[in-house]
């Protein structure tokens, strides 16, 4: 359970620097692709928590972040909107290394917010299913 408590609070740690500077409205372009690089490896950190709680808990193997969606989708930890969301921030992650073009930057700035927001969501649920695991192997649920 260590590895699943240490993942979790990663993420947590990696959210909070996140929420930082999502309401920053106007951001130098060092502020801009910091929180860019913020929104990367909070995602990263949502996502392996969020793997690591299915294969402790639900036995189920994922190996990347869209098949750690979509299983979190069929396990109704996500909605449709916020998996369709998450995969889009996935892409705009791997989008990310063309930042140097400015726009994709600027794109991936205008929708901080709706990510962050996206990326809470998720790990609440993913905290939630980490609760219920717990309580369901003491017998309290």
């Amino acid at each position: 359970m260590a590895g699943l408590e240490r993942r979790l609070a990663e993420a947590e740690a990696a959210l909070a620097t996140l929420d930082e500077v999502v309401d920053k409205a106007d951001r130098s372009l060092i502020e801009r692709d910091g929180a860019i690089l913020r929104l990367i490896y909070t995602f990263e950190a949502v996502w392996k928590a969020c793997q690591q709680l299915l294969a402790e808990h639900e036995n189920i193997e994922v190996a990347s972040p869209n098949a750690t969606i979509r299983v979190a989708r069929r396990l109704g930890w996500l909605s449709d909107e916020d998996a369709a969301a998450a995969i889009q921030v996935g892409r705009d992650r791997n989008l990310a290394i063309h930042m140097y073009r400015g726009e994709i930057g600027a794109e991936i700035g205008q929708h901080l917010a709706a990510y962050a927001g996206l990326l809470r969501r998720w790990l609440a649920a993913t905290q939630q299913g980490a609760a219920n695991s717990q309580a369901m192997s003491r017998g309290q649920l």
